[in-house]
């Protein structure tokens, strides 16, 4: 069962919004939740190229933007314990940190079952060139624990009430995935749908959906359903994904490596598009 959450907190509004969903996640689940507050002041003070005379503006400048840094992680910690606080939410902590996000991440998570993060949360101090920051990219592929990233705009009540959508291949990975989620007790008391797409036929789908719904369904899930579609009827599988979702008002997605590649799918195509492109909150395991 679900006894203890990690939330990742650097001040932005994307770890605000992960760690509203975490502490309504924990209080479901009577689960203790830490809100870690990271700040990156090697990142922000990390030796650039400067101009001849510009150390002391670099310098200067560094200072401000830790300090803003850090002035946004306390507040981000404090609106944190006082949300909680006022739920009446008992089994909370919160540290603040000072360094790497993704190897503070990983040293915390040792003690936790769930790591939640903020889709476009841990930017580094420029930014990055891509839709979603490479520190998330990272944790999610090295972190051995469950991840839940969850996207902007999200409400945490009514995706936390929605149906769940499975996506499952019968490849280990996504094995894996649907077996954690059993175990955390998080489809028990929701509607849970699970998706599987077979080139071979819809029967042969609905058949490896059939046997995913029995294992959720010994595990406490009373509402499972399984939706098995042939390859012509589901368009790519990040297509059929992110369309069930939709179709069925999910509130939560969960998948591992979803193709038939197994681990090396974890960040493929259909993962990878799916990460970038879904509304909702995404169970991530590997």
């Amino acid at each position: 069962m679900l006894r203890s959450i990690l939330v990742a907190l650097d001040g932005s509004a994307s770890s605000v919004e992960a760690g509203q969903l975490a502490l309504e996640l924990g209080k479901r689940h009577r689960a203790h939740v830490e809100g870690l507050g990271i700040v990156n002041s090697a990142w922000i003070q990390r030796p650039e190229p400067v101009p001849i005379g510009g150390m002391a503006y670099k310098k200067a400048l560094d200072l401000t933007l830790l300090k803003t840094a850090s002035d946004r992680v306390n507040a981000v910690l404090r609106t944190f314990g006082e949300r909680a606080k006022d739920a009446d939410f008992a089994a909370f902590e919160t540290k603040r940190v000072d360094g790497d996000p993704r190897i503070q991440i990983e040293f915390e998570a040792t003690a936790h079952d769930l790591v939640v993060l903020g889709r476009n949360s841990l930017f580094d101090v420029d930014g990055e060139l891509y839709e979603m920051p490479l520190c998330i990219d990272r944790v999610i592929r090295r972190e051995p624990r469950p991840v839940l990233l969850v996207p902007p705009g999200g409400k945490p009540d009514e995706d936390l009430a929605a149906p769940v959508l499975i996506a499952f291949d019968g490849s280990p990975a996504a094995s894996r995935t649907l077996h954690m989620f059993a175990l955390l007790g998080l489809p028990v008391e929701r509607e849970v749908h699970v998706l599987t797409v077979d080139n071979r036929s819809e029967d042969a789908a609905a058949a490896s959906a059939g046997r995913a719904c029995a294992l959720l369904k010994r595990h406490g899930t009373k509402n499972a359903h399984g939706i098995g579609l042939g390859d012509l009827q589901a368009g790519t599988p990040a297509e059929a994904i992110l369309g069930t979702a939709k179709a069925l008002g999910a509130g939560m997605i969960a998948m591992g490596a979803y193709g038939h590649r197994g681990i090396r799918e974890i960040f493929g195509s259909c993962t990878r598009h799916v990460l970038e492109n879904s509304s909702k909150s995404l169970f991530l395991y590997h």
